[in-house]
């Protein structure tokens, strides 16, 4: 199943930014992310980023969220629904992030 999880900054965040780079990174490594990244230019409703977990259900995908430095640190708050994905068009995938 697929979980869309949408993170909004934490409006009175000052420190600097946790490591949640790194932490997607190894969500790819362990094939648990499906695509994600930030929102260009304004938060749209207040969310800043976004991205689509594989996980076997939303406990797990809550529990995934749970460990994002940026959930951890303050910085962000997610929000996890179940997304009913219907299809995926490899072939419009951008070279760049295929690595090919």
């Amino acid at each position: 199943m697929y979980y869309l999880v949408m993170l909004r900054d934490a409006s009175d965040w000052t420190s600097d930014e946790p490591d949640h780079e790194r932490f997607v990174h190894s969500l790819v490594d362990r094939n648990v992310i499906l695509l994600g990244g930030p929102l260009d230019g304004e938060p749209v409703g207040g969310v800043s980023a976004a991205h689509v977990l594989r996980c076997s259900d939303i406990d797990e995908a809550r529990a995934v969220v749970a460990t994002d430095p940026l959930v951890v640190a303050g910085a962000a708050m997610a929000t996890v629904t179940r997304w009913d994905l219907v299809g995926i068009n490899v072939d419009a995938i951008d070279d760049e992030l295929t690595g090919t």
